[in-house]
This record gives C-alpha cells, sequence and structure tokens, in this order.
C-alpha cells in the first residue's frame, strides 16, 4: 500500500510499470483495486497510477470535497506530488469519466488522450436503480449485480455521502458538449448489457459517430469491462493509444465488438 497526503488528507494509490503514465480513475462502487488487472497488462509499456478518491478506498473520507471539481484538483495534485510526468494517459470508468473529463477540459495540456467507461451523458442515461434515497441498499443492490471479488472486497469502505452526493452532481451536469468539444482525442466506451448507465441515443446519437478526436466502441459487457473481457479492453486501450491524434485511423478489430454506428 502506498500514501501520499495532501493537506491533511491521505490518498492511497498503487503503481505499476515503466513508461508513459496512465491514470486510473475508478467509479462509485469499488476503488483502485478493480484496475489491477488493467495496470498489470499495460506495465510494459506505461507506468499506471491507480488511486482512491476521497470517501472510496482507503483514502480519507472528506466530506466538503466531494464534488467533480474537488475530485479535479485532486489528480492535478496527485500528479504534483508524486512528480508524474505530463501529459498522462487518463482512464476514468462511470463517476471516474466524469472526473477524468473535467480535469480534460481544465487541463488539457497534461492529459494526452482520454478513455471515458460508462459516462452518462445526462442524468437520463443513468439506470434508475443506482438513484434514490438509500445510498447503502443502493450500493448493496448493485454490488449483487456486479459480482466481482475486486467489487465486493471494497463496497464496505464507500462513504455513503460520497456515493449519494456523486450520483447527484453527475444526474444534473449535462456531458454532451464537452464530450463532443474534448480538447484531446476521446475514447468513448460502453457495455450493451451495462445495468448502471446506457449509452448515447437520440438526440445524443451523433457522439456515437467517431471523428477526427473521438470514437465510440460498444463492448459485449456489462459495466466494468475491464473485469469482464480484460483481453480485448486492455487491447483496446493500447490500440487507442497507438491510433495518433486521427482516431479516423481507429479500426475496428476482431477482438472489439464491433461499433454501433
Amino acid at each position: 500500500m502506498s500514501i501520499t497526503t495532501i493537506g491533511n488528507n491521505l490518498i492511497h494509490y498503487e503503481v505499476l510499470g515503466r513508461g508513459q503514465p496512465i491514470l486510473f480513475i475508478h467509479d462509485w462502487l469499488g476503488s483502485w483495486r478493480y484496475w489491477w488487472p488493467s495496470m498489470q497488462a499495460m506495465s510494459a509499456q506505461h507506468r499506471s497510477f491507480a488511486f482512491d478518491l476521497w470517501g472510496f478506498g482507503d483514502s480519507s473520507r472528506a466530506p466538503d470535497l466531494y464534488t467533480l471539481d474537488a475530485y479535479a484538483s485532486m489528480i492535478d495534485q496527485f500528479i504534483d506530488q508524486l512528480g508524474v510526468a505530463r501529459p498522462v494517459y487518463l482512464i476514468g470508468h462511470g463517476l471516474g469519466a466524469a472526473v477524468g473529463l473535467r480535469y480534460t477540459v481544465k487541463h488539457p495540456e497534461n492529459v494526452e488522450k482520454l478513455v471515458s467507461i460508462s459516462l452518462p451523458v445526462t442524468g437520463d442515461y443513468i439506470h434508475a436503480r443506482a438513484q434514490g434515497n438509500d445510498s447503502d441498499g443502493i450500493i448493496k443492490a448493485l454490488g449483487k449485480i456486479h459480482n466481482f471479488p475486486e467489487i465486493d472486497s471494497e463496497l464496505r469502505k464507500v462513504d455513503r455521502d460520497a456515493f449519494a452526493r456523486l450520483v447527484k452532481e453527475v444526474k444534473g451536469t449535462n456531458f454532451a458538449t464537452d464530450l463532443a468539444e474534448s480538447p484531446r482525442p476521446v475514447l468513448l466506451l460502453y457495455g450493451d448489457q451495462d445495468q448502471m448507465v446506457n449509452a448515447p441515443a437520440g438526440e445524443h446519437d451523433y457522439l456515437t459517430e467517431s471523428a477526427n478526436s473521438r470514437y465510440f466502441v460498444k463492448m459485449d459487457c456489462g459495466h466494468f469491462p475491464m473485469l469482464q473481457d480484460k483481453t480485448r479492453f486492455n487491447r483496446l486501450l493500447l490500440d487507442f493509444f497507438l491510433a495518433g491524434d486521427d482516431l479516423t485511423q481507429l479500426a475496428p478489430k476482431e477482438y472489439w465488438s464491433r461499433r454501433t454506428r
């Protein structure tokens, strides 16, 4: 276990490998732990960092810092504190995808590319089962749906207040413009069996159309592709990193599920 301190708060993190840095940011459920298979897969080419956001895993509980802006600042402070070389590849999942996008918009010079996994474009894309006033009951119910040891072992550590506040803030935020106008190349990844977040559709269909700096992929999996389909997920990350800034050259392969558009 590695710890760094920012102000009066502790950040728990893990690091593995060598090369251009990758920073993994976890979801509302779990902690850094479910990124470990991807960190191992990247370790020959990249130095991978995964940390626990305030209120999750083994980082401090800090109720005043349970906001997207505070978490974006947390990334910046973490990078500075550890002397992480910039620019970094940023990989965020669910809540972490919202945090990663917020950080990229604020500090595009520090980000090489952004991977956004299961980001609810608007609150309408968050399933009803993830919302409500009973945070403890919701977390337990979601844990049963997403039955992975890497998630189960960390659920008890989640600050229910952090979960409730961040679901509410993300639900009330429209990320469509930031995604469409991302200052850095972005990979949008969704699972077609996801029971927490739906992929963009309807008026946001345009986000599924790959452009020069945006690429959309839908995998045959649920909310945790990094655990459910590790080989394909990790291969997709590496292909995205190597694709250059013109993502029109990033073609689907047999080990991916095809794009929906």
